[in-house]
């Protein structure tokens, strides 16, 4: 495990996690109905998601994704921390609708050797396999529920040069995507206390199973299957 002290705390690091795919208009109504509780945080995500050469965490998030492991790295553009070149390396895990994280803001630089030192003894030898880009929207008004709203989902190659110095910005700095995903991605992310009834509602109506891990990885496999 991740042996660094944990960079947030409360609901990023363990709650209940529901995940919708809608398409545009849906989203849209649902993101007007969030803008009334408040404006959203809007930020561009990278995630860089690592496993061992035998794909056993790939594996694992398209047989299963509620009961999955990613470990993964992510950059926000902007980085409201005012520090530059820094990411957020996490191990995720999901079981069951509950969702725990272990987190830590490295230098891009430092991740390889931390990943090295912290997780390949329970994962075994990581290295980069794929990336997702996508437009995050943040719906939070308190500390026991929040709702993001992703879409421009793309997916691409990654390496360990996206990890070394003088590499550029992740956002945008990928190359280009070989896959995309059509829809919208809404997860509802919330504590013991709940969500607004609507939002449960919604929740138990369209709730899903959905890994941008797992859909990232089966997009590359189709592809090469096909020669694209």
């Amino acid at each position: 495990m991740i042996t660094h002290p944990l960079a947030e705390s409360g609901i990023t690091n363990l709650r209940r996690e529901v995940k919708l795919l809608l398409d545009r208009d849906e989203a849209d109504s649902v993101a007007g109905a969030l803008a009334r509780y408040v404006l959203p945080l809007e930020s561009r995500v990278v995630s860089v998601y690592f496993d061992s050469p035998g794909g056993t965490l790939a594996l694992r998030a398209a047989a299963s994704p509620d009961d999955c492991v990613k470990v993964r790295a992510k950059a926000y553009e902007p980085d409201r921390s005012g520090e530059s070149g820094r990411v957020v390396l996490e191990v995720k895990r999901e079981r069951a609708g509950i969702t725990s994280k272990e987190r830590i803001w490295l230098q891009r630089a430092e991740v390889r050797g931390v990943i090295a030192r912290s997780l390949a003894s329970t994962f075994g030898a990581l290295a980069p396999v794929v990336a997702t880009s996508y437009r995050r929207r943040v719906y939070q008004t308190t500390a026991h529920w929040r709702v993001t709203v992703d879409d421009g989902l793309t997916f691409h190659p990654a390496a360990w040069s996206l990890f070394s110095d003088g590499a550029p910005p992740w956002n945008g700095g990928l190359g280009p995507a070989y896959g995309a995903e059509p829809r919208v991605v809404v997860e509802l992310k919330f504590g013991p206390e709940g969500l607004p009834r609507w939002l449960a509602h919604l929740g138990r109506a369209r709730g899903t199973t959905y890994s941008k891990f797992a859909a990232a990885i089966g997009r590359g496999a189709d592809d090469r299957s096909t020669g694209a």
